[in-house]
């Protein structure tokens, strides 16, 4: 389609087309980890050995989890107790350490909300018990019931 004699008509679908390719540009986009009973799923592997000997105790792992970690994930979380092993990449040994592990899993929407809860979470375990950090996991999952 061409223009007549003045060619607005090209101008206004030109505008047009541009308006509605900034609208489009400027609207948020859906989650696809939230869309379809999509999720997160956070998983943080919590080594209990304590630098210079001794580990993190079940008293103290319950008073963390209820002090910490459940008011920041009241909805439910799962708690899977394991082995964990690694190799410091700073030490100039290359033995493998090999302790006690609590895994948790929780299972969420992805916000700002629960990143920052995360952190805290990651924060407070590494404070507390004197660790280097929390190993951390994200995936995007679908939930199911």
């Amino acid at each position: 389609m061409t223009a007549g004699a003045k060619g607005k008509p090209d101008t206004v679908k030109r505008f047009v087309l541009s308006l509605f390719l900034v609208l489009l540009l400027v609207q948020p986009l859906p989650s696809p980890a939230l869309a379809d009973g999509g999720a997160i799923q956070t998983t943080l592997y919590f080594g209990l050995g304590i630098k210079g000997g001794g580990h993190v105790s079940e008293k103290e792992w319950h008073r963390f989890v209820a002090e910490v970690v459940t008011p920041r994930f009241p909805d439910g979380l799962t708690i899977v107790p394991a082995t964990g092993q690694w190799r410091d990449p700073k030490a100039k040994s290359t033995r493998v350490v090999s302790e006690p592990t609590k895994i948790v899993i929780i299972v969420h929407p992805e916000t700002v909300a629960t990143a920052k809860a995360i952190g805290e979470i990651k924060r407070a375990y590494v404070k507390r018990f004197r660790q280097d950090a929390v190993f951390h996991t994200d995936q995007p999952v679908r939930v199911v019931e």
